[in-house]
């Protein structure tokens, strides 16, 4: 009886405190001064942006485990472009970290209001101590319905979310966890992965641009070979600390086992036509340094994206590797455990990615899926819903990991923009080479991705 009536206590206080809340909200003109009526959210900067919005800076107080609210807290950083209450919102994620502020395409293009979130345990949207055990899809989807709630009393208008890449992904399985949160999600180059070493990406990047690319794949294996063949040459020259990983030895050649994901990852195939194949081991070296930098390897770089390593190893998935053409030339292993925290158990589980490409398949609804062709994430593309839900998905032709809808042509960029405009319940504007020529926030993360390699 006596949990009962604190129960009971605890749901009528949380009552008065949302309607105070909403009252503090509802009396007030000023966009800062009702943010400031938002419990558990702290404005830290505000100012006007390149595009003449007001930017707003703010943190949210989350718990590090959304089933014992109030322990261990730690503030999310989330940045709001403000352009009208009247408008509806576009959420926004990386997956990592808040790699810049400006409008994505949907916000820019459909004239919307922004909100970007970075994903827990990222910079310093992380506890204190942190249990690792705490950063899964579902701790974070929590974290992004609770912010969802909050800042809906203030944007009554719809809501949709989108993302690229990791940020496809975690827009997706806030769509999972919470789909009344949206009424729609555009993810962005976003796969689905099933194992730590899934063989799935090892097919596509074997076959990729069919018998017109042969030889390109072919000579890519040969330069790897080069690499590896005259590796005392190459390791004295790395630099950096390699701890995670062991040695630059360690570092010089996984760089080179991933260089032909990264290649058509972020290449263009135009870019087969200037592999130096025949050329020397020296300028073989210098040409995979600009595809896959050994110094991407130090611990600097792997700590600051550890959070992604810790996901992919436990639940996300990840990409194998080819190396039947290198056994001989190989002297250590290759697993994405050893860029996981020293000392914290990895127990990986594929059954919420299983979980998530059933309800992929029958219960989805309300989702645009932009995938680009040469892109080896591709061979991970989430399924389009059997059931007759309003799942859609484009493939923007000989495309890498920055395939977005603007980069449709035809009738499949009317298609996604008819989509995402009945959505927002917003016409759209009429399309311009200068519209879609507008450096935007897909721009900026597409750079960190491609100079980190993720």
């Amino acid at each position: 009886m006596k949990k009962l009536f604190g129960l009971f206590l605890v749901v009528f206080t949380t009552q008065i405190s949302l309607a105070s809340e909403q009252a503090c909200i509802d009396s007030r003109e000023d966009i800062v001064e009702k943010i400031e009526c938002l419990s558990n959210v702290t404005i830290t900067n505000q100012s006007i942006n390149m595009q003449g919005l007001l930017q707003i800076e703010m943190t949210y107080s989350q718990p590090m485990d959304h089933s014992v609210p109030g322990a261990d807290m730690f503030e999310q950083k989330i940045v709001l472009l403000h352009r009208d209450v009247s408008e509806p919102m576009l959420l926004q994620t990386s997956g990592y970290s808040i790699f810049g502020v400006r409008l994505a395409h949907i916000a820019r293009v459909f004239e919307t209001n922004q909100l970007q979130i970075e994903h827990r345990y990222f910079e310093k949207s992380i506890p204190v101590n942190p249990d690792w055990s705490k950063l899964n899809i579902k701790q974070s989807a929590d974290d992004f319905h609770a912010i969802t709630v909050s800042f809906k009393k203030i944007y009554t208008k719809n809501w949709v979310n989108t993302g690229a890449s990791k940020g496809g992904m975690t827009s997706l399985y806030h769509k999972y966890f919470y789909p009344d949160d949206l009424v729609g999600t555009v993810a962005d180059v976003a796969p689905l992965s099933f194992s730590q070493n899934d063989q799935r990406y090892n097919t596509f990047l074997e076959t990729v641009g069919g018998d017109k690319y042969k030889k390109c794949r072919h000579d890519f294996k040969k330069m790897q070979k080069v690499l590896l063949e005259n590796r005392d040459l190459f390791i004295p020259r790395v630099l950096g600390n390699f701890t995670q990983l062991g040695s630059a030895a360690v570092a010089f050649e996984h760089s080179v086992l991933e260089a032909p994901f990264f290649f058509w990852q972020y290449g263009k195939p135009l870019a087969c036509n200037s592999l130096p194949a025949d050329k020397s081991a020296e300028e073989i070296f210098e040409y995979f340094q600009t595809v896959a930098d050994v110094a991407d390897y130090d611990d600097k770089m792997v700590k600051r994206f550890m959070p992604y390593y810790f996901q992919a190893a436990t639940q996300l998935g990840s990409p194998a590797v080819i190396t039947e053409h290198l056994e001989e030339l190989r002297y250590f292993e290759f697993d994405i455990s050893q860029y996981t925290p020293a000392g914290v158990e990895i127990p990986y589980s594929n059954a919420t990615m299983r979980d998530v490409r059933t309800w992929a398949l029958n219960k989805a609804d309300d989702i645009v899926y932009v995938y680009g062709e040469f892109d080896p994430w591709t061979a991970g593309e989430f399924p389009v819903s059997v059931t007759g839900k309003n799942t859609t998905k484009f493939m923007v032709p000989a495309g890498n990991h920055g395939a977005n809808f603007t980069l449709l042509t035809g009738a499949d960029y009317q298609a996604a923009t008819d989509i995402i405009g009945k959505w927002l319940g917003k016409e759209l504007p009429v399309r311009t080479k200068n519209n879609d020529s507008v450096y935007s926030l897909e721009d900026i993360e597409l750079e960190v991705r491609k100079s980190i390699r993720l």
